[in-house]
Formats: C-alpha cells, sequence, structure tokens
C-alpha cells in the first residue's frame, strides 16, 4: 500500500471479491473521497493501464493490445453514447480482463447489465467514509496521537469526508492541537479544493443553477424551476445526477445536495450575492412551501428571507388548519421573530400569542396578550369586521386557555352559542382533545363537570355542538361515556352506540375526535382484560391516520401503545418506543406532551429507575396545580407514590393519600385502578380515612387489574437482585470491558473484593459469563446502549 494512504478493510474485502468473481470495479464518488489514490493503492503490485477520460486524444485500448488490468479515470467526461458503447464491448470481449472505472458521476445504464449478473461491483461514497478506526490510523501515518474526544470531534466535523481528515492529519503533524481554529483553517481549504477542481469547470448558467438551489436541504423539479427561474431545469438536474454524484435521491421525485458539498454551495453563495439576492431565493421557496400548503417550510424560508408580512400571514392561516393548541407550540419560533407591532395589528396573531405563552407557563404574558386583543376589539365599532374577528378570538381564548378553569364554562358557551346565533362572532375551529385520547382529560380537565355529567349532557348537549361546529360532532356523547368510564361503570352500551355513529363522526367531525372515541374504547378493552384488541384499535386508526397525513397523532398514539405493551408484558416494544420516542428533557417542559412524560415514567418505574421516573413527574407539579389538571393530578401522585414506595421512602404514603382524596372526590376509580398489581401493595398498606364504600369499589378494580396484568410496572430485578451503588459501578467498568485487575485499581479495592462484587453481579444478572452480562444490563437499562 503507499505512503499515508488509508484503504478501509471491507474496501479491500470486495476488491479481491472482484479479482477472483468480477470484471468490473466501479468507484462511484465525488472529487476528494480518494477514488484514484485508493484504486492506486489496491493495484500497486500489478500491473496496470491508466487512462484518463479528460485527457487529449483520449482512446479505448483494443482487445489485442497487452495488458491485464485497465485503470480509467475520470469517466464522467466521457459522456458520448458510442464511448460507453465501445466499453461495453470491450468488457465483454475480454472476460479474463479487469476493468477498474472511476467516476464523479453514477454507473451509466449501458454497463447496469454487469452489475445485475455480478460481474460489477460498485463502490459509492459512503463505502469511502471514514470511521473513528480509519481516522485514528490516518492521523497515525502522519505521526499523530489523538485523543477519543479528538477523533470524535474529528470525525463529527468531518463527517467521515476523507479529504476533509487527510488535511486536517497534515494540519496536525508539525504537533498542532485540534482547535476551532484548525477546523476552520481545514473547512477553508476543502472548499477552496472544490472551488477549483469541481465548481470553476461547470458553466456559468450551471453554477447559478447550484447556488440558488443550495439554500434548500430538499428539492424536486418543479421547485427547481421556480427557484431558479431556469427554463432549462429539467436538463441541469438530469445532466448532475447523471454525471456527478453531488445530488442524491431522496426518493424517485426529490433530491438533496451531499452535505459537504452543499456547505461548500452556502460558502460561495455568501461570496458571490448580495444579502438582498439571498432573500430573494428564500422568498421563492417560500412561495413553493405555500401553493404545497408546507406551511412550516414556508414559514422557514419567508422568515430566513425577513418578510414578516408573509409570516404573519401564514402563521393566520396554518392556524385555521391545525386547531388545537398543539401548532402554536410547533410555531413557537416563528411567532417570536415577529416585530410586537406587527403582532399588535392582528387579533389572530395576539390570540395565538396568548396560547403559545400559556402553553410556556408564562400565565402573566399570556394575560397581557388576552388584554391587548381585548383592547383591540374595544377600539372598534360593533359593525367593524376587525372587532368581530377580535371578539371571535377573544371567545375562543375564553374556552381554551389552560389556565382558565372549566368552573366558568357553564356560563361561556350558552352567552357564546347567544353570539353565534345572533352572528356577532365566528368561533375558529380548535380541538377539545388536543391530539389527546380523551375528552375529559384533553384540551381541558371536565373533572368538576363529571360531578353533574348527566345534569350537564342534557343542559348543554345543543349549545356545545353549536359552538364547536364540527368539533362538537359526537363530542357530548364520548364525554358522558369517558365520565362513567372514570368512575368504573361499564360503559358497553355506550360505546356500541358511539361507534355506529363512527361513519358520520369520520365524515362530519374531526380527527381529534375520532382518536378520543378510539382511544376511549382501547382503554375499555384494556380494563376488560383484553390488551391484544386494545392494541389492534389503536394500530388500526393509526394506519389510517397515515394513510390520510394525520401524524400529529402519532407521538400520543405510539404512547399509548407503549403503555399497552408495558400491560401486557411486551417490554421489549416499550423499551423500543423509550429509546426512539419518550421526550426524556425534564428541563424543558412541553405540556402538550404531558401524556407521553407519564408513559415515560411508567417506563423508568418498570426499569427498576424510580429516580428517574421521579425527575421525569417533577416538573409536570406546576403546570397541574396552576390549571386545575385534577386527573392529571392523579395520575402524578399515584405515579410518584409508586416510584419512592420502591425506594423505600415513606413520603409515598402523602403522595398517595393525595392522589385518593382527589379521586374519591370526583367518584373516579379506573384513574387510579389502572394501576393494578403496582399501587395494589400501596394501598393495601395505607391507613387511609376517605369514603369507606368508594374505597371498597377502588380495591375491587384494582385488584380486578392485578389479575389482568399481574406484571404491570413490576421491576424486571425481583427484590434482593437489585444491584447495589458499588455493584452498578463495577457493572458499567465490567461492560467497558475492563479486566478485574483494571476494576480493582480504579476502584482502589482489592482484587477478591473485585471477583466477588462480580460473581453476584452475574448472579443477580442470572448469567454466567461477562459477555453475557453486558447484554443483560443493556436489556434492564442499567447501562447505556451505546457503552
Amino acid at each position: 500500500m503507499q505512503d499515508n494512504i488509508i484503504v478501509k478493510p471491507s474496501v479491500e474485502k470486495q476488491f479481491d471479491r472482484f479479482l477472483r468473481q468480477g470484471r468490473v470495479l466501479f468507484f462511484s464518488a465525488p472529487c476528494g473521497f480518494g477514488k484514484t489514490a485508493v484504486a492506486e493503492a489496491l493495484l500497486s503490485s500489478r500491473e496496470v493501464l491508466r487512462l484518463s477520460a479528460d485527457s487529449a486524444g483520449f482512446k479505448l485500448p483494443s482487445a489485442e493490445a497487452d495488458w491485464q488490468i485497465l485503470l480509467l479515470d475520470d469517466l464522467q467526461d466521457m459522456q458520448e453514447e458510442q464511448d460507453w458503447n465501445a466499453l461495453c464491448e470491450l468488457i465483454r470481449a475480454c472476460p479474463e480482463r479487469r476493468f477498474v472505472l472511476l467516476s464523479r458521476g453514477t454507473p451509466p445504464g449501458s454497463l447496469m447489465a454487469f452489475q445485475y449478473t455480478g460481474l460489477m461491483t460498485v463502490l459509492e461514497a459512503d463505502d469511502l467514509l471514514f470511521d473513528a478506526d480509519d481516522v485514528r490510523r490516518l492521523l497515525r501515518l502522519y505521526g499523530v496521537e489523538a485523543a477519543d474526544s479528538e477523533i470524535d470531534g474529528i470525525l463529527k466535523e468531518s463527517v467521515g469526508y476523507p479529504l476533509g481528515v487527510a488535511i486536517t492529519a497534515r494540519c496536525m503533524s508539525p504537533g498542532k492541537p485540534w482547535t476551532p481554529e484548525l477546523v476552520a483553517r481545514v473547512f477553508r481549504e476543502v472548499f477552496l479544493y472544490f472551488e477549483t477542481a469541481i465548481y470553476r469547470r461547470f458553466d456559468l448558467p450551471v453554477r447559478r443553477f447550484l447556488l440558488e438551489l443550495a439554500p434548500f436541504e430538499s428539492l424536486d423539479l418543479e421547485m427547481a424551476r421556480m427557484v431558479s427561474g431556469d427554463p432549462r431545469a429539467g436538463e441541469r438536474l438530469d445532466w448532475l445526477l447523471r454525471y456527478t454524484t453531488m445530488l442524491r435521491y431522496d426518493d424517485c421525485q426529490r433530491f438533496h445536495f451531499w452535505s459537504g458539498f452543499r456547505a461548500f454551495l452556502l460558502w460561495e453563495m455568501e461570496r458571490e450575492y448580495t444579502e438582498e439576492k439571498r432573500k430573494a431565493l428564500f422568498s421563492r421557496g417560500g412561495l413553493y412551501y405555500e401553493l404545497k400548503e408546507d406551511y412550516a417550510h414556508a414559514l422557514e424560508c419567508y422568515t430566513s428571507g425577513g418578510d414578516h408580512s408573509k409570516v404573519s400571514e401564514l402563521l393566520v392561516r396554518n392556524a385555521e388548519l391545525h386547531p388545537g393548541m398543539g401548532h402554536y407550540a410547533e410555531m413557537e419560533k416563528y411567532y417570536r421573530s415577529l416585530p410586537e407591532a406587527e403582532i399588535l395589528a392582528s387579533p389572530s396573531l395576539m390570540q395565538g400569542m396568548s396560547m403559545l405563552c400559556a402553553l410556556a407557563m408564562d400565565y402573566e404574558g399570556s394575560e397581557r396578550w388576552y388584554g391587548e386583543l381585548q383592547a383591540f376589539a374595544e377600539r372598534c365599532g360593533r359593525q367593524d369586521a376587525a372587532g368581530k374577528q377580535a371578539r371571535s378570538r377573544l371567545a375562543w381564548l375564553d374556552i381554551s386557555l389552560p389556565q382558565r378553569g372549566v368552573e366558568g364554562l357553564t356560563e361561556t358557551i350558552p352567552a357564546v352559542f347567544r353570539l353565534l346565533t345572533n352572528k356577532e362572532v365566528t368561533l375558529p375551529s380548535f380541538s377539545v382533545t388536543s391530539a389527546l385520547p380523551s375528552i375529559m382529560n384533553g384540551g381541558k380537565d371536565f373533572s368538576e363537570w363529571s360531578k353533574k355529567d348527566d345534569l350537564l349532557y342534557k343542559t348543554l348537549r345543543l349549545p356545545v355542538e353549536t359552538v364547536l361546529g364540527r368539533d362538537g360532532v359526537g363530542l357530548a356523547d364520548c364525554a358522558i361515556a369517558e365520565s362513567k368510564f372514570e368512575k368504573g361503570e361499564n360503559i358497553s352500551g355506550r360505546m356500541l352506540t358511539i361507534i355506529s355513529r363512527m361513519s358520520d363522526l369520520r365524515n362530519n367531525g374531526t380527527p381529534d375526535m375520532e382518536f378520543a372515541v378510539s382511544g376511549l374504547l382501547a382503554r375499555s378493552q384494556l380494563a376488560g382484560g383484553r390488551g391484544e384488541d386494545a392494541r389492534r384499535t389503536v394500530l388500526a386508526l393509526r394506519e389510517q391516520f397515515e394513510e390520510r397525513g394525520l401524524t400529529r397523532f402519532f407521538p400520543n398514539m405510539d404512547a399509548m401503545l407503549c403503555r399497552i405493551d408495558l400491560h401486557t408484558g411486551q417490554l421489549d416494544r416499550a423499551d423500543e418506543w423509550y429509546r426512539a420516542k419518550a421526550p426524556r428533557d425534564p428541563i424543558h417542559l412541553n405540556v402538550m406532551k404531558r401524556y407521553q412524560y407519564f408513559t415515560q415514567a411508567m417506563v423508568e418505574i418498570a426499569d427498576g429507575q424510580p429516580d428517574a421516573a421521579l425527575m421525569t413527574l417533577s416538573p409536570l407539579g406546576p403546570y397541574i396545580k396552576t390549571c386545575g389538571r385534577y386527573i392529571d393530578g392523579i395520575h402524578l401522585n399515584v405515579l410518584t407514590a409508586i416510584a419512592l414506595y420502591r425506594k423505600k421512602d415513606e413520603r409515598w404514603r402523602e403522595r398517595l393519600t393525595v392522589a385518593l382524596d382527589a379521586a374519591a372526590e370526583y367518584r373516579f376509580i379506573r384513574t387510579v385502578s389502572v394501576y393494578g398489581t403496582a399501587v395494589l401493595p400501596l394501598l393495601e398498606a395505607l391507613d387511609w380515612d376517605g369514603n369507606k364504600a368508594w374505597r371498597k369499589r377502588l380495591m375491587a378494580a384494582v385488584r380486578t387489574q392485578a389479575a389482568f396484568y399481574p406484571h404491570f410496572l413490576e421491576p424486571r430485578l425481583a427484590p434482593g437482585e437489585e444491584l447495589t451503588p458499588t455493584e452498578l459501578q463495577i457493572l458499567h467498568l465490567l461492560c467497558a470491558d475492563k479486566s478485574n485487575a483494571e476494576i480493582a485499581q480504579i476502584m482502589d479495592v482489592k482484587l477478591p473484593t473485585v471477583k466477588t462484587h462480580v460473581s453476584h453481579i452475574l448472579e443477580k444478572l442470572d448469567v454466567k459469563r461477562r459477555t453475557e452480562a453486558k447484554t443483560a444490563a443493556k436489556k434492564l437499562r442499567l447501562i447505556p446502549d451505546d457503552l
């Protein structure tokens, strides 16, 4: 092998296979991936005929000439069909000879027959990217010994791009440390190389085309035409895809730039385009996304282009398309980017800011924007259209703001009903459920209404359905069924009635209500011991929603599936949800994800991590208290009590007492009984002096759930098998492949002591070997997945 050239072992294997069984080895990668250097290193001990397709007078060799291996570089410059046909004929005519072809483009169609028959091996850019071992090997060739943290940093900055790593190694070889200044120098060298080796070789129209597409992470032909204004956009895209590998397919119609080349193009654009010209590009991109009704990307483009009026317009339009509170959190950065004067001029934006502040638990800010909206309405006349819109937004906030309880809604809804009847307001759409599988505990907590659910069902059903329009279809029937369900009643008759109306709900209602109904059905199935039926119910709706593009419901749907898995003992699936989808960010609380936070805490309790569960639950307390979330409060206190009980912390009694007091006040049974076997020992040990008849019903329901799901939230390590803090430290070292002697040195204990601890660890994990301990520990989540 040549000096200072790294050939990946996987590439050497493919090369050896090519020599034994194939005829063609095709390198397809952008410049700087080391195609030529690697090919020369692989062929260094062999007799090779070297040709370049970009040399003057280039001509393929004849089959009669004396050569065994042909190395043909710069194949992207061979663009005539007759030349490709001649190359194919030469390959067919020389079955005993080998062809190594290097190109910045993709393999042409004329060569694909060789790949389909196994005679051609294609090495793409991803095959040539360096990993940590490759980076370390190359640095050592330059006499550089780097720490693991530096290797990780180099890999992160370079993305494994061989040229970037090679320049880094050269820059560090005089003994210089890896610093931000060195990184900047490497990037500049790479970009200057791109400019000379690639960019300046393109015609001016192609350069302009590339620069104008660079700001966008993903594009299609329609976007390319709209942003560039180039009538030949289709031809240029086709040429770039055929003769370079700078553009990559997302699917059959969408593409993206290779990340390294896109970074270069953005650098070049900063140098060549004025700020006004760059903003114009973002505005054209925003228009493309706006026409596609992809408002999230449109807002991103208009914000980058500094077009505040378009941002205002789209925020209003997007709020109408996506009712509910979740939209505001998703759009927060765009609201925050607007000048205050722009917001004060729009009732819709003031409504949005009031809700956004509320969701961020800035209730003072929320009320301030409510007051601004109120003042706007008062300044307008009764017949003023802007005043009517402002009054409509105020009515929406009166019903929707989370810090406003439901106590006043019995007066608010009839009042709004009268305003709607008199055509004094038109209420914007919103979601009663906020994409949660519940009405009782969705956008609002309706526990207070549950105390007199039959009366309110009779008196408020018509006003509610009128006020909410499509959002109210099926609401009253689902709400009273859920109220009865929480109280432990049999709701099978009510569910049959609701399900018989699902077609009407689907056609005339909202997907929010569909989820609430299906969620209630799944919960009732789970409560009846039919866990698999519950899972099928949620999965069926998820599939339907996926077909309809209703992905905003997926996070809570997936959390609901995780809860079902915890009940039915499918712990691997629950762990997969935890690893991939749990919020796991207690510092930045998003109250719209509270259903997911509770689910996360359940997984952590099941994994024997009560401290982690307490950390997850703790931030929810202030929100629950301020916004009167009684059902959430019961769940919070029950789960906290279970976690404290597992820690042998006697404060569990206080938390469980608070939960029982609240549940008994509203006569809720299933809010507590859902925890079954996990809460049963606590209830048996607690001397609670509340309503005895209600407690008797609760205990019966809890025992039923414990019988259906005897292992729900059960620690994976039984009492007596839990690892001590010292054993847990030694387990981490053991899984990091440290020997007993190394562990003894790190822990500052004697070797026999380590051996005893290791023996106890293996016994508790029910394994015989150290290698098995690592697998078991990961499954029990005693160590990180990446250890």
